[in-house]
């Protein structure tokens, strides 16, 4: 195990304040993008980060999790993994035909036909059915990029890559998407 996160397990036993930062600075950011890359949401992804830092500084107090007995970023990944998929399964859970309803008004207000509508949902089922088969760092960067308009040299320096790097995750993204999409736009 890293130097780093012996003394980070050791100032939070011994309730240093400084082990937040510490924590942040170690894990912070690969939490956050893991959490955003499976949400694309960034208040969620935000929560996902403190409540896997609240879980794994609960470990360390009630004595569960030691310097000897795992590694400190596979606890947080897999921690922030299972987060991830209970909030995804609570925003299927409660999408209620109240919801639908609102939807279909919603549409109807713009007007725009149930064929448009329908293809428009096809068309982000399949965009967000595509992203599972990118790797997290392509759908991260490609959701920072297209989602968020953030430019390259600004996603290079969020995730500490070059800018080269994040280009070339870009191109790949983007060339996997165009052939996930194919099937839509040939109908």
């Amino acid at each position: 195990m890293e130097t780093g996160e012996n003394k980070l397990i050791e100032g939070m036993l011994q309730g240093n304040p400084g082990s937040r930062e510490g924590f942040l600075r170690l894990y912070g950011l690969e939490v956050y993008w893991l959490a955003y890359s499976r949400l694309w949401n960034v208040e969620e992804a935000r929560d996902v980060l403190q409540e896997a830092r609240y879980h794994f500084t609960e470990e360390v107090r009630n004595g569960r999790f030691r310097a000897d007995n795992g590694s400190i970023r596979a606890f947080l990944r897999t921690t922030a993994g299972n987060l991830c998929i209970d909030r995804i399964r609570r925003r299927e859970r409660f999408r209620s035909r109240k919801d639908e309803i609102r939807d279909l008004e919603i549409s109807r207000r713009t007007l725009k036909s149930p064929d448009e509508v329908a293809d428009e949902i096809r068309i982000e089922e399949a965009i967000q059915a595509g992203s599972v088969e990118l790797t997290e760092l392509q759908r991260a960067v490609f959701a920072l990029h297209y989602l968020d308009g953030v430019s390259a040299r600004e996603i290079a320096e969020r995730l500490g890559l070059s800018e080269n790097n994040v280009r070339n995750h870009l191109w790949r993204a983007r060339q996997r998407m165009q052939i996930i999409l194919a099937p839509l736009v040939e109908e």
